[in-house]
């Protein structure tokens, strides 16, 4: 028989022993756009680090799925193009947060269909057997036919995971347990803006004796999936699911002489970050220039910036440029920083082929023409010194 014994408030299903043809893995919204670098997320300002959590442990939950025969649903958030089924107040909260739905980003236009952004990230792609279910709000039943699909393939309960916890995850668990789905919220397979709304959408799961179902850790879940007979091409199911996203990755490598120790990383786990390598600091006639600096000393420093550039696409690790830069209407430039670089914003005599300092997408806010981003490469525009 297998269960997940450990799963609390009760052992998990309630009925008995866990069959592949009655259960379905729901992965919720692990797109770009909420767990990946110049997503929606991101750009509001929170810490990715906590959305990436859940991937190596959804990759292990997946595999485990796959070779078991269980049925593997995908969702993403996201709006047409046209915005039509994007709600008036939906729209106004999220450029009060920073970060507008639909608006332009770093990662096209922001949980919009077909952007970037929008598309599940590659460590948990879909296979082409595996049903999406694109979804216009928070809950995965709302506007959607995922009730249709569950009940068509005789699914009786949902093993959730995903992002946020407490946001997506969690309408979908409650929608799901409305309409008589026994859920299992996978604790470490899902992951939140904030630590304390992660944790405290896993409490309310546990009370009155699991009022919305159970929780479990992947590594249980994972056990009880492996008890199952698993499919005939099981072995080649976990190998593709355990290397997905990792195709072009670069090696393991050190740099021995970094100092104050030797700077290690692991296979797919580092990339390497382009800090405002523009115009406006580097050219004469841009920012830098205006303040009276001296960019022969930053000019001087391309060449070699363009060798670890080459290697490490060469390596196949991931690039990500920054440009500091502002609205063309200034709204992000704190006053007290327009008072000490009056510059910014302007056009100065001798200046770049007329352009306004430091405002987004003028031909001084370009990166220089030898450290230039390639076509998918990221470039994140930021409006202060750090780039997170």
């Amino acid at each position: 028989m297998s269960r997940v014994a450990s799963a609390k408030p009760y052992a998990w299903p309630y009925d008995g022993s866990l069959a592949a043809d009655d259960v379905a893995l729901v992965l919720i919204d692990m797109q770009t756009d909420f767990c990946g670098l110049g997503g929606y997320v991101a750009q509001m300002g929170y810490d990715v680090s906590l959305t990436r959590a859940p991937i190596e442990p959804l990759r292990g939950i997946l595999a485990a799925a796959r070779a078991a025969g269980v049925r593997v649903i995908h969702t993403r958030e996201g709006h047409r193009p046209s915005l039509a089924d994007l709600p008036d107040n939906k729209r106004w909260r999220s450029r009060q947060a920073g970060a507008g739905i639909g608006d332009p980003g770093p990662c096209g236009r922001i949980l919009v269909r077909g952007e970037p952004g929008w598309d599940i990230i590659p460590e948990l792609y879909p296979l082409n057997t595996e049903d999406v279910v694109d979804k216009p709000g928070k809950g995965s039943f709302c506007a959607t036919d995922l009730d249709l699909i569950l009940r068509s393939r005789g699914i009786k309960r949902i093993i959730l995971g995903g992002i946020t916890t407490d946001v997506c995850v969690h309408t979908t668990m409650r929608e799901a347990n409305d309409r008589g789905y026994e859920c299992l919220l996978l604790e470490d397979g899902c992951g939140a803006t904030d630590a304390g709304n992660h944790a405290a959408a896993i409490k309310m799961v546990h009370m009155q004796h699991g009022v919305f179902g159970a929780t479990a850790t992947c590594d249980a879940v994972c056990a009880a999936l492996n008890a199952l007979p698993r499919v005939p091409d099981a072995s080649a199911l976990v190998r593709t699911t355990m290397t997905a996203g990792l195709k072009s990755s670069h090696a393991a490598g050190e740099i021995a002489g970094a100092k104050p120790y030797p700077f290690a990383w692991r296979v797919g786990e580092c990339a390497l970050v382009m800090v405002d390598w523009q115009r406006d600091f580097c050219d004469d006639g841009g920012f830098g220039a205006s303040l009276g600096n001296d960019v022969t000393a930053l000019r001087r420093a391309i060449p070699a910036a363009s060798r670890v550039l080459a290697a490490a696409r060469k390596a196949g690790m991931p690039v990500i440029h920054t440009l500091e830069a502002h609205a063309p209407d200034l709204s992000d430039c704190p006053p007290a920083k327009k008072a000490r670089c009056p510059a910014i914003g302007e056009v100065v005599r001798g200046g770049i082929e007329g352009s306004r300092v430091l405002v987004a997408g003028e031909p001084g806010n370009a990166l220089v023409p030898e450290l230039a981003a390639l076509e998918g490469e990221v470039v994140i525009r930021k409006p202060g010194k750090g780039a997170f």
